[in-house]
């Protein structure tokens, strides 16, 4: 009996110690997995992408993505202004057809 009472306390020392690991990881997992932080990790990658984009290894700005970025605002811009005075034309021109 003495052989046993060793190796069953071993044994519950050993249940203790893993379901303590497994608490641990439990609770790490929430906390990387909690909403607020995986948003927090999506803006700073996002964040160093865009830095990495933009400038070059020692820190300089790289003009010419700079540029197209730039040109590519200016694009959506005119579109967005084109569009909606295109749109106003269309409901004056329908507005006149149904005056009396």
């Amino acid at each position: 009996m003495s052989n046993d009472n060793p190796s069953i306390t071993k044994l519950e020392n050993d249940i203790v110690t893993t379901r303590d690991r497994l608490a641990q990881t439990i609770d790490e997992l929430s906390v990387r997995a909690a909403p607020k932080n995986v948003i927090s990790r999506q803006k700073e990658s996002a964040k160093a992408s865009f830095e990495r984009a933009i400038k070059t290894d020692s820190g300089e700005l790289r003009m010419d993505r700079v540029a197209m970025a730039a040109a590519a605002v200016g694009v959506v811009i005119v579109l967005k202004v084109v569009s909606s005075k295109r749109k106003s034309k269309k409901w004056e021109r329908q507005r006149e057809k149904r005056s009396w």
